[in-house]
């Protein structure tokens, strides 16, 4: 399956996981305008720095994560939260498949700071990992982590995450499947 052609989604206690749309712009503004929040996006080698102050901005960047998608490049999916039904971050995800050919996906969960817990990490990190090498054909996972994202890196290591240099890049965790 080509999740290009068609885009899945996911669902967990918490959560919807789907492709983010240009209609979630209004909800994702409050994630990428959160300083708290933008302390911990994972920007390595991304041309956008994701700090926006309108919903013009946000928009502009929703269109370019769907340019990408649509050029296979990676795929954007909006973190919805069931009980408001309102969009709270992404997650972004890349391997084998599509443009980049990659054993190990790169992983980027962006999220709203008050969703910043071990427990909705985990549960966002779990689904990942529970779908994503096979939907991406990956060998492994790497996810950035900076030390002071102390929920973060609690969640990572409970899942048997582990603290790796990953191309030359600091404050990486992997998680290779077994």
């Amino acid at each position: 399956m080509n999740p290009y052609k068609n885009c899945p989604a996911y669902e967990t206690q918490n959560f919807v996981l789907r492709l983010v749309s240009e209609n979630d712009a209004d909800d994702l503004l409050t994630c990428y305008s959160d300083p708290k929040a933008q302390e911990f996006f994972n920007i390595d080698n991304f041309p956008i720095d994701c700090k926006f102050n309108t919903t013009d901005e946000m928009l502009k960047c929703i269109k370019y994560w769907l340019m990408e998608y649509e050029q296979e490049a990676y795929i954007r999916f909006a973190i919805i939260d069931k009980s408001t039904n309102r969009a709270v971050g992404t997650i972004e995800m890349f391997g084998m498949v599509g443009k980049y050919k990659t054993e190990v996906g790169i992983l980027r969960i962006d999220i709203a700071s008050i969703y910043e817990k071990d427990v909705f990490l985990s549960e966002l990190f779990r689904v990942c990992v529970e779908n994503f090498y096979t939907l991406f054909e990956v060998e492994g996972i790497a996810t950035k982590a900076v030390n002071n994202a102390v929920e973060r890196v609690s969640a990572l290591k409970k899942l048997g995450f582990q603290a790796e240099d990953y191309n030359g890049r600091s404050h990486y965790y992997l998680l290779y499947n077994t």
